[in-house]
């Protein structure tokens, strides 16, 4: 498996020290050896905004400790690891992974993406996978995940937006500021990439028949306010009886984390995918989508303001963040990801003496990668570490890093309020 460590101290070199003192005692464990035909090392670094200004320093210091030149990651607003989170605080996750020869390259601005169809030396495609940080104030940033999706051969392109704290700190190889970065995975790399939400519909799912910037004017050729209202059980009349503020305030009392839509496109909506929402009798849709605030009502064209320009023929529900939905769909990704690979749910009391054992099964992840929108954590799941516990009791003590994005990335879609999580192999 790949060595990883993570720690927290007031210093940025206390913290890189006590992540180097775990790296260097898993060196005595078998399940970290690396194997033979392994040859190409990469680190995978994450700190938070406290220890942006010195990621230069800390970036030598791990280049010099592990003997690995090549590095990516960045900074966030958090980071996470097997079992454990740090949110707001001076912390460092690190992982060192190893790859077969060839089969890896960092990207940047200053080291562009090859030309699709690229082979590597072993006539594999060098664009096949790649793990993606961007920074949140990049021109046209939609445009440009699209545009960076297409140029790979495979589905798996995941990542998330870094923090802008310091401009946006980058490490690909070296510290850069601002842009887009990552590592290149060619196809004789396995992964697994699953999503998995943190909201719970409260109706069906509707057409978005009319739209003007970002007011949805109507759904299902009728009012879009009055279908919101439906779905929440309120009386269309209420706006004009009522007013506003006073239906505001109702609609408020009903979704107390805030109401938002979950949108895919009329493409998305007969495919099969295995992002869903989750909670029992939920009557949204079951295939790929994206989650998007409601920022506004407006009683005169009786429509709401999405934080997204939706389009016409895309499908909407109203949904609602909710703590058991987002542990109940936590659960359920992780347990398609065992029974994909025919591995039994871990014993939960031997975690602490199973010295990172990993999953049961004949094809072991040797880590994973999650990313995590910074409105999850302690903020949905009501304390700290407790969504990052949840996965260790699913997939066991599995060496697992992350960070808290600002919008989540798979393929050519940026998510809000998601989990990525990734298994290499």
């Amino acid at each position: 498996m790949f060595r990883f460590a993570h720690a927290t101290h007031p210093h940025w070199s206390g913290a890189v020290e006590l992540a180097i003192a775990q790296l260097e005692g898993q060196l005595q464990l078998e399940q970290f050896a690396v194997e033979r035909d392994r040859t190409q090392q990469v680190g995978l670094v994450y700190f938070t905004d406290a220890f942006a200004p010195h990621a230069a320093e800390m970036l030598e210091m791990l280049k010099k400790r592990t003997g690995i030149e090549d590095w990516i990651g960045g900074g966030a607003v958090g980071v996470v690891a097997t079992g454990a989170e740090y949110f707001q605080e001076p912390a460092v996750s690190v992982m060192l992974m190893h790859f077969p020869a060839n089969s890896t390259r960092i990207f940047s601005g200053r080291k562009p993406l090859p030309k699709p169809g690229t082979l590597n030396a072993a006539g594999r495609s060098s664009l096949h996978a790649g793990i993606v940080h961007i920074s949140p104030d990049v021109d046209d940033l939609g445009d440009l995940v699209e545009d960076l999706s297409s140029k790979f051969t495979g589905p798996n392109v995941f990542g998330g937006l870094l923090s802008n704290a310091g401009g946006g700190v980058h490490v690909a190889g070296e510290v850069l500021q601002g842009g887009v970065s990552g590592l290149l995975l060619a196809e004789n790399i396995s992964l697994d990439v699953r999503v998995t939400q943190g909201c719970q519909p409260i109706g069906p799912e509707h057409t978005i028949t009319r739209v003007q910037g970002q007011f949805a004017l109507e759904l299902d050729d009728e009012p879009a306010l009055d279908i919101l209202l439906r779905d929440l059980g309120l009386d269309e009349q209420v706006l004009s009886d009522r007013g506003l503020d006073e239906a505001a305030a109702m609609i408020s009392s009903r979704v107390s984390r805030g109401l938002f839509v979950g949108l895919r496109s009329e493409q998305d909506a007969h495919t099969s995918d295995v992002l869903r929402f989750a909670g029992a009798g939920a009557t949204g849709p079951h295939g790929d989508y994206r989650v998007r605030a409601v920022v506004g009502l407006e009683p005169a064209r009786r429509s709401i303001a999405i934080a997204d320009r939706a389009q016409p023929g895309e499908r909407l529900t109203f949904c609602v963040r909710d703590e058991p939905a987002a542990r109940a769909d936590l659960v359920r990704m992780c347990a398609e990801m065992r029974e994909d690979l025919d591995a039994p749910a871990p014993q939960i009391s031997s975690l602490h003496t199973a010295g990172f054992q990993g999953l049961k099964s004949a094809r072991k992840p040797k880590g994973a990668i999650y990313v995590v929108c910074n409105g999850r954590g302690a903020g949905l799941f009501g304390q700290n570490g407790a969504e990052m516990q949840l996965i260790r009791e699913q997939l066991g003590d599995l060496p697992v890093v992350g960070f808290f994005a600002n919008g989540e990335i798979r393929g050519s879609n940026i998510y809000g309020y998601t989990g990525i999580l990734t298994l290499i192999f």
